[in-house]
């Protein structure tokens, strides 16, 4: 049984669940692998409901540190570190740095040649486009206007190689990227010029030199890379990147 046998107060009850399921993992030394008790036993120690539990449950599924069988038999998840406890903001910042180091990866093995390619077969209604796009990231504007004007431009980029295929692909990753890349730009990113980020992307693509613009667009996204290495910090690591 759990050794927390408080009962929950009502406000924030699915976070003080994620946090009390973790305490007890972490108090009793639990492993992956080591079977937890049954929701019916976990509601009854937190005094909490069915809905607010299983959406708890659902957050700890995400985050690794719990899993669920066929049989909804709960057991500690690959996450849970044995040597030290875990809380919710550390397994979270892990799987942001792991999510978002892969999808950079995917980026920079993409980005840079469709970026190639754009500069071979881009439209001139494409570059007008791109420079509008620029032109409105001169201007102030929240974070969400930001991250907004910064898909365009890559998703025009990516209309500009005249390839579905790379273009749904491309879509996927940054489908895939926006949560992470969203919270970036709500990170306070005071000291980051968009506009100035992808002119060389833009003029390298006006130019129609493929070379250039698979140049530019590495750059751009390999100082992503290092905003996301110096802001998102990890258990392992002291801090971490973004772009």
């Amino acid at each position: 049984m759990i050794s927390n046998s408080k009962s929950l107060a009502r406000t924030g009850l699915v976070d003080q669940a994620v946090d009390a399921i973790l305490a007890m993992i972490a108090e009793q030394g639990l492993k992956p692998g080591d079977f937890l008790p049954s929701q019916a036993d976990l509601m009854q120690q937190f005094g909490i409901g069915r809905t607010s539990l299983r959406e708890a449950i659902q957050r700890l599924v995400v985050l690794g540190a719990v899993t669920v069988t066929s049989g909804k038999r709960m057991s500690v998840g690959p996450m849970i570190r044995s040597n030290r406890p875990a809380t919710a903001a550390e397994l979270e910042a892990s799987l942001r740095h792991a999510a978002l180091r892969e999808l950079t990866e995917v980026r920079d093995l993409l980005e840079p040649q469709a970026a190639a390619l754009a500069a071979q077969r881009i439209t001139d209604d494409l570059v007008l486009r791109l420079e509008n796009i620029v032109d409105e990231m001169k201007m102030p504007k929240d974070s969400a206007t930001d991250f907004h004007l910064n898909t365009q431009f890559h998703a025009t980029i990516a209309e500009a190689t005249q390839n579905e295929a790379l273009q749904h692909i491309l879509k996927v990753v940054a489908d895939m990227l926006a949560p992470l890349q969203g919270h970036m730009y709500e990170r306070a990113l005071e000291n980051y010029r968009a506009d100035q980020e992808h002119l060389p992307i833009l003029q390298a693509l006006k130019d129609r030199d493929p070379d250039k613009a698979r140049k530019a667009m590495h750059d751009h996204i390999g100082i992503f890379s290092k905003f996301v290495s110096s802001n998102y910090a990890t258990p392992s690591n002291s801090k971490m990147d973004s772009s």
